[in-house]
């Protein structure tokens, strides 16, 4: 029952942006463009109401999480211009680069995994090693915390080719995240390599739109 429970609140919070979203345009459809920051507003009250998140903590165990972090550091370099994110505006690019990976990660990995992690049958008891003890553990809590946050992004994407190559993206950094995340009780070092994904992404799409200009 208790189990079910948190996987009710993980997709409530999954799906939150979309709530908001949808109150606000009763309210004025103008301040709709806005969601993003009442919507982070609500998920950092929540942060202070709802006990062991990750949100406010230090990374632990930083230098057993390095190696991975350096290789999604690297493969971001290199994946990131078929990413097909192409923010227009500074106020989108803003929010694409900075924002966003903010207040995501607060939502899926400061408060969605760690509340799926408390039940030991998510958080611990089914977990796969990967590369030989050189990476963290992959949980159950942390597979299912990377679906609902690729599933998520149909939040702001219709159901079409491009926003399933998003979702692709997105379970895949999701898993690589909440593994960080869940080593090291924290969502620093995942904010820092969402935000260097996403930066890199639209920089790659800034450059060729520039290039088409000339």
């Amino acid at each position: 029952m208790l189990m079910l429970g948190a996987l009710l609140a993980a997709v409530l919070i999954s799906f939150s942006f979309k709530i908001v979203e949808w109150i606000t345009g009763l309210f004025n459809k103008r301040f709709m463009r806005y969601t993003i920051y009442y919507w982070g507003i609500l998920l950092i009250a929540a942060s202070l109401l709802i006990k062991e998140n990750y949100v406010f903590h230090l990374p632990h165990h930083f230098l057993a999480v390095l190696p991975l972090c350096l290789i999604i550091l690297f493969i971001n370099l290199l994946i990131s211009r078929r990413s097909g994110y192409s923010p227009v505006g500074l106020f989108n690019r803003i929010n694409f680069v900075i924002t966003y990976p903010v207040f995501e990660e607060i939502a899926f990995r400061g408060l969605i995994l760690p509340i799926l992690v408390r039940h030991q049958s998510l958080g611990e008891k089914f977990t796969l090693e990967l590369g030989n003890g050189l990476f963290p553990k992959l949980s159950l809590a942390v597979i299912i915390t990377a679906v609902l946050f690729a599933v998520s992004h149909l939040q702001y994407y219709k159901l079409n080719a491009e926003s399933i190559r998003f979702m692709l993206f997105a379970v895949s950094g999701g898993l690589f995240f909440g593994m960080i995340a869940q080593a090291t009780e924290s969502i620093i070092l995942t904010i820092l390599l969402h935000m260097a994904f996403n930066g890199s992404a639209a920089l790659y799409a800034y450059s060729a739109a520039k290039r088409q200009r000339t």
